[in-house]
């Protein structure tokens, strides 16, 4: 397993079509290009059942709006909960929801500003186990099933994002 403390090296490794642990802002997570193979790809690292969707981070809301469609009252609660450390759900027509986030953390936006495009994310454990907590523990858990990490501190908050259903204004996590 490769490891790099520079974003423009693991930004390429996105690029690539390769899965790579990463630190969020609270905690590690693997994540990949939002495309059918990496899915696939994560599902079979983590163990986990095909039906759980994954998390799309994008870089801003202008990223979100040109990939998704939503209604202009959508629109404004992204533009008031973006660049938090939240996780939204929202309605995308014609669509199941999407949990889609704008990270607050400059490290993070700028790695997803590098790759130029949304990226899927997820916790960085196999499935029913819980999340690791170094770069070695990621190299101990998935040895050769992740491509590299991104080994650089996370970004200072406690666990995983909040959920915030953006239609019904509950959390659900």
């Amino acid at each position: 397993m490769k490891t790099t403390k520079d974003i423009s090296i693991a930004s390429n490794w996105i690029r690539e079509g390769k899965v790579i642990a990463y630190p969020t802002e609270g905690i590690w997570g693997l994540c990949g290009l939002n495309t059918p193979e990496i899915i696939k790809a994560i599902d079979l690292i983590k163990k986990r059942p095909t039906d759980k969707k994954y998390i799309l981070l994008f870089a801003s809301y202008g990223h979100l709006f040109k990939k998704f469609s939503f209604t202009d009252e959508i629109k404004e609660n992204v533009k008031n909960i973006s660049e938090t450390f939240v996780t939204m759900l929202l309605p995308v027509a014609g669509e199941e929801k999407i949990a889609a986030r704008i990270p607050d953390n400059q490290q993070l936006l700028s790695f997803l500003e590098l790759i130029g495009e949304e990226i899927i994310s997820t916790s960085a454990n196999i499935s029913g186990k819980p999340v690791c907590a170094t770069a070695e523990e990621i190299k101990y858990t998935f040895n050769e099933a992740v491509y590299g990490v991104l080994d650089l501190p996370l970004g200072g908050e406690e666990g995983p994002s909040r959920i915030l259903d953006v239609e019904t204004n509950e959390y659900r996590r």
